[in-house]
């Protein structure tokens, strides 16, 4: 097959075989392994996880840069320098800043799917409604961050996400053990908040991230209100019964 010209926006998580054909180096069985290999073990979120496939040496995985991208797969890992990349000049330029903002986006989301999981095992309709709005505003967050960020990242949930749900789907059996489940959420969220406050971010994405934080704040205020007026909070454990056990 004759190759085109190197197409730079060419998604190496998206391409068919034909488009992967298209780079300089990748012939009809190497598109295949590449495609086989993100089939059986999910998108390339890393151009060292491109090297796991067979026949892709030092010297491909060269051409491959010049000629394709990770798209939103390598943004999901964390990777600050792609979603910068993506973001532009201008808009969230600090490197650290730029990692707070990802971590958000990734976080409001585990949050909304860790409320679907709770309000799924409420039975109280005031509870389950309040949860609902609640994992509105997550929802809204992780929309308007990603609006700011300039980039779309992969809806997988990074390894803090999964832990989220998984703790989430084993906590929450019925209305108490629901709230207290979104408590212990809401409380790592609340901090991941008041920790990219402390990054250096543009004003206005600054202002968003406060308006976001004050939601997060409501959030656990009430929740805690909750538990202590339907007297769902656990007593505490003596000391010298706690040093037993």
């Amino acid at each position: 097959m004759a190759k085109g010209p190197r197409d730079a926006q060419i998604d190496l998580n998206k391409a068919t075989a034909e488009e992967l054909e298209a780079i300089e180096g990748i012939d009809g069985e190497r598109a295949r392994l590449i495609i086989e290999h993100r089939s059986e073990r999910g998108t390339f979120r890393s151009w060292e996880e491109v090297l796991s496939v067979p026949g892709i040496d030092g010297v491909l995985l060269g051409k491959l840069q010049k000629g394709s991208s990770l798209g939103a797969g390598a943004a999901a890992t964390g990777g600050a320098e792609t979603a910068a990349g993506a973001a532009g000049e201008g808009e969230i330029g600090d490197m650290a800043a730029l990692e707070q903002i990802i971590g958000l986006i990734l976080l409001d989301r585990a949050a909304a799917e860790a409320y679907r999981v709770a309000i799924d095992a409420c039975k109280t309709p005031e509870i389950r409604r309040q949860l609902e709005a609640f994992r509105g505003d997550h929802e809204r967050h992780a929309r308007e961050l990603s609006d700011a960020l300039g980039a779309s990242l992969s809806e997988q949930p990074d390894e803090r996400g999964q832990c989220i749900q998984r703790y989430t789907e084993l906590s929450a059996r019925e209305d108490r053990t629901a709230l207290v489940a979104m408590r212990g959420n809401e409380e790592l969220t609340n901090d991941a908040y008041a920790s990219a406050l402390a990054s250096d971010l543009p004003d206005d994405v600054r202002r968003m991230v406060e308006a976001n934080w004050q939601d997060e704040r409501r959030h656990i205020r009430w929740i805690n209100d909750e538990i202590r007026t339907r007297g769902w909070e656990l007593p505490e454990v003596p000391s010298t019964l706690a040093e037993a056990a």
